[in-house]
């Protein structure tokens, strides 16, 4: 993950999911097709178009249906599970604002990509890059990157 953006580590997570774990990747994608959803992390958003069998990080958002705000703190308390994902929503460490079935599609999306994760052998290596990375700094933009 070079240089700590998140961006940069959702992108290789996705390329390793669809390498390694297919059947998670294009169940995470189903889920979320046809939906944009903005990541932000520690003010860092990242945009993400879901087809029916890909994820495209994009440059901006365009018209997101899904907003997902929080801290890397918080995703590493819940990847350690010190903390629940009803909990983060409930103490405002995880915020997330879409239409009551977009944010379940979400939900389930989000569980696709977390039981591959965890079968997924590269993961323990992003997972340990993201724990270390405490800055972000940034390579350009491509205009549409499929991962």
């Amino acid at each position: 993950m070079p240089e700590g953006r998140f961006r940069d580590f959702l992108a290789d997570s996705f390329v390793a999911l669809r390498r390694e774990m297919p059947p998670a990747y294009v169940a995470l994608c189903r889920c979320l097709a046809r939906r944009e959803v903005v990541l932000t992390v520690d003010g860092e958003s990242v945009p993400v178009e879901f087809e029916r069998e890909r994820a495209v990080l994009l440059p901006v958002a365009v018209a997101p249906v899904i907003d997902v705000r929080t801290t890397r703190a918080a995703i590493l308390d819940l990847v350690d599970a010190h903390l629940r994902l009803d909990d983060a929503v409930m103490t405002d460490r995880l915020h997330l604002r879409g239409s009551p079935d977009d944010l379940l599609r979400f939900h389930d999306g989000l569980l696709a990509y977390l039981h591959g994760a965890l079968r997924a052998p590269s993961f323990a290596r992003l997972l340990q890059s993201f724990r270390a990375a405490s800055r972000t700094a940034g390579r350009p933009l491509t205009p549409r990157e499929t991962v």
